[in-house]
């Protein structure tokens, strides 16, 4: 949205800009804000979050 309207107010947030450009994509990459083990259906917060 905030490249079609151009308005910073929808621009994302810097948390998730950082998480993104670093690699963490959640199940795809297997961690994001938590961390995913294949398999299992169980959530844990991501040590970067504790």
């Amino acid at each position: 949205m905030h490249d079609g309207f151009g308005n910073p107010k929808y621009a994302p947030c810097p948390l998730l800009t950082n998480m993104v450009t670093a690699g963490y994509l959640g199940v795809k990459s297997g961690e994001g804000f938590y961390k995913y083990v294949a398999g299992t259906k169980d959530l844990a917060v991501s040590g970067r979050f504790k």
